[in-house]
């Protein structure tokens, strides 16, 4: 009888302490303030800031697609009235076209609009993977972002102290056949948008070729901070990541849409890796919400993804995604670590923000 009494209260001891570590965890997520530092906020409407605001986020809303100024004055619309509206809570980012990018007077055009989206509160620019896997020149050469036109764009955006934030390339899994692809989200993009799915062309840029060109440009303009979204293209390696964050110290990435990447590879080399650079890494969903959406639907998703991956790495609890076809465990970062994920590090790499 002794010895089941002792076993009982050890159980609830353990039990105990579960319940009381899961709590901690959930205390924290409400109580540290958050930035979710890659969204694509596309309405006007208050709900979601209100939505964030209770779970205790902010904003860092990001206009890409360098297709056509039409698309990105959309996109900027809808940012300047929610950073107008609620300044406190959503920053935001801006871009530049490549239309007619090989006419005279292209650049100084591109930097006077910049300028002028600076002056109206933009505290960065986005570049996207159309460069380099879309843009041609009229030789049928694809442009990269590596090519001097746009070093004048990128000195011009050093001298104004803010941050580039790069979506080069695209995941290791892009030059792969979907079945071979080592998360569900890459296989489900890459089915439904073939257009950029390298494997279905070689004549395409490679993998390596666009990598190369980005940390060219970070050797290139040392005084230019530059955020690499999407684990800067090297979600497959924290290794590989590693070592361009030895080389390139004007270097950060943010994990938008990549998280999953961090779960299928060995835990500890991920925890060891995180606790290494933890002042290079910055938290990010690559959340999108358009003006039609269904906002009930759209919040239900975030809210998911928000609360799997901050269990992820607050807590060391078995855990599950739809992205990753096994369990895996959460990370069990100290609160300091988080802090700087989570906050700390989106101030330190865009200085400008809710300013």
């Amino acid at each position: 009888m002794r010895i089941f009494r002792v076993l009982v209260i050890r159980y609830y001891l353990v039990f105990f302490v579960l319940i009381s570590c899961t709590g901690n965890s959930s205390h924290l997520y409400y109580e540290m303030p958050k930035i979710d530092a890659h969204v694509h906020i596309r309405t006007d409407q208050s709900d979601i800031i209100e939505f964030a605001e209770a779970e205790g986020f902010n904003f860092l809303s990001i206009s890409t697609k360098s297709s056509s100024q039409a698309v990105i004055d959309e996109q900027m619309h809808y940012a300047r009235i929610m950073n107008e509206k609620y300044p406190e809570r959503l920053s935001y980012i801006t871009t530049f076209s490549m239309e007619n990018f090989e006419q005279p007077g292209w650049g100084e055009e591109v930097i006077r609009r910049l300028n002028i989206d600076f002056e109206e509160g933009a505290i960065g620019v986005k570049v996207w993977k159309d460069i380099g896997m879309t843009f041609r020149d009229s030789l049928d050469d694809f442009i990269l972002i590596d090519d001097p036109l746009f070093d004048p764009i990128f000195d011009f955006i050093a001298s104004k102290d803010r941050t580039v934030v790069a979506h080069i390339g695209e995941p290791k899994n892009c030059w792969l056949p979907i079945d071979s692809m080592t998360v569900n989200g890459d296989r489900n993009y890459f089915r439904e948008h073939p257009q950029y799915h390298m494997y279905l062309h070689p004549d395409y840029p490679s993998y390596e070729e666009l990598v190369a060109s980005r940390d060219n440009l970070l050797a290139r303009h040392p005084d230019l901070r530059l955020v690499g979204a999407h684990l800067g293209s090297l979600e497959w390696s924290v290794d590989e990541l590693a070592k361009r964050l030895d080389l390139y110290p004007n270097f950060a990435v943010d994990m938008a849409e990549r998280v999953s990447h961090f779960q299928v590879q060995d835990r500890e080399k991920v925890r060891n890796f995180i606790i290494k650079y933890q002042d290079r890494l910055i938290y990010a969903t690559d959340f999108v919400l358009n003006s039609d959406d269904n906002f009930e639907e759209r919040k239900s998703y975030l809210e998911k993804v928000w609360k799997l991956e901050w269990n992820y790495f607050a807590t060391d609890d078995t855990l599950n995604s739809a992205s990753v076809n096994r369990s895996f465990r959460g990370l069990g970062l100290d609160e300091d670590i988080l802090k700087k994920l989570y906050f700390n590090n989106a101030i330190q790499w865009y200085p400008n923000i809710f300013n």
